[in-house]
């Protein structure tokens, strides 16, 4: 190099100097950058530099939502969170083209979504086969990859993937066995059913099956399993919950609270999510207004209350909250979309709400809230009194460079 170079030339062939301003830089400006040069190119698609920009791998910059009383042809809506440059430049509908990068099949949905990728499902009916085929999304990018089939009769299709520990992505099939198939060695109980697991791996390319039959209630729902702490976590409304712990390949129990007394047969989940590597849910039993959040020990050894949470202001502040179900009783409408946990600072750690026409901020610290956006009739039902998001139809978008 001749001594008369210049400071940016001696940054163009430094490729530690240069890593350490790009890893800084939002992604917008890191699909741009691929361009420059196949040198930029190279150090932006190496799983090193997925890694190295790790600290905001939770930095969730908006939601993927699915109106959960559409049964079919289920609308797909993104809201965002964030006031930060998207790649987007602010147009929401642009969010929501990656799914067209998808083959032209019908029956596009999202099924899970980890740390920048998604797990999507969409559906073939060539000459009279119908069939499920699957894919792996990043959103950001637009790259997709379709999966190899997985086995007939799964129950539920979870996406693994932490870039902080490799490049690779994972995703846990479950599947009901049919008991012909088994030599049973304990009486069968007709709450339970037999599953299996198979996992496919990107770093293979090809599924495999894992570990023994386990049995499993039929209330476990395998359809909305939750990566954290290097296992896929299922709860379960009427017992404990499960997971799945990825480097044993064994199934194990998560203890939960106790179902109260009078008439609760189950529990009544309004949240069960992932956050900066905390697990957390909430149940809500009646009318109330006033809620827990817990919080799931990483050895789970058992959960306990994280947040109290008292939404009397919100509804003070927005009074179309209160509605009339079922006769006489009134309920305070409301659906917790997320919960962020801040690693900074707890205090600015946050929840989504969804109230009938808008969606809301609250703040789990100082108890102040603030409206994100509204939301039309056209997520209502037909007479408008009626919500239609839930939290088990929201997928989290964190923006990613890593490749699928």
């Amino acid at each position: 190099m001749s001594v008369h170079s210049s400071p940016r030339d001696k940054v163009a062939v430094n490729d530690g100097i240069l890593i350490q301003i790009l890893i800084k830089l939002p992604v917008k400006s890191l699909l741009r950058f691929k361009s420059v040069s196949k040198h930029w190119l190279s150090l932006i698609i190496n799983p090193h530099f997925a890694r190295c920009r790790n600290p905001n791998s939770s930095f969730v910059s908006g939601l993927f939502l699915y109106s959960s009383m559409r049964r079919r042809n289920r609308e797909l809506n993104f809201i965002p969170l964030q006031n930060n440059e998207n790649p987007s430049d602010g147009d929401d509908d642009a969010y929501l083209e990656p799914l067209t990068t998808i083959p032209s099949l019908s029956g596009k949905e999202i099924l899970s979504s980890c740390h920048g990728l998604l797990c999507c499902s969409s559906h073939s009916n060539l000459e009279g086969d119908y069939q499920f085929l699957y894919h792996i999304l990043n959103p950001t990018t637009k790259q997709f990859k379709s999966l190899p089939q997985p086995r007939d009769g799964h129950k539920g299709m979870n996406l693994v993937f932490d870039p902080s520990r490799s490049p690779h992505y994972k995703v846990v099939c479950v599947w009901l066995v049919d008991c012909d198939d088994l030599v049973l060695s304990v009486e069968s109980d007709q709450n339970n059913l037999y599953y299996r697991i198979e996992i496919y791996s990107s770093e293979t390319g090809s599924w495999r099956a894992c570990g023994e039959p386990f049995t499993a209630n039929r209330n476990s729902e395998f359809s909305s399993g939750v990566y954290w702490n290097g296992a896929i976590n299922w709860f379960n409304s009427l017992g404990d919950s499960l997971y799945f712990n990825m480097e044993d390949e064994r199934v194990r129990t998560i203890p939960m609270p106790r179902i109260p007394h009078r008439d609760w047969k189950r529990r009544p989940f309004r949240y069960y999510g992932e956050s900066n590597d905390h697990l957390h849910f909430v149940e809500i039993y009646g009318p109330r207004i006033q809620f827990d959040v817990y919080e799931i020990e990483k050895d789970y050894s058992g959960c306990f209350v994280k947040y109290h949470v008292d939404l009397g202001s919100v509804g003070v502040a927005f009074p179309q909250m209160m509605q009339s179900i079922l006769g006489d009783t009134m309920y305070y409408m409301f659906t917790i979309l997320l919960l962020v946990r801040e690693k900074k600072d707890d205090e600015d750690s946050f929840m989504v709400l969804h109230i009938p026409g808008k969606i809301l901020r609250y703040n789990l610290g100082d108890k102040n809230f603030e409206k994100i956006c509204d939301v039309g009739a056209e997520h209502c039902d037909g007479n408008g009194d009626s919500f239609m998001y839930s939290w088990f139809d929201s997928f989290q978008y964190i923006e990613s460079v890593s490749c699928i």
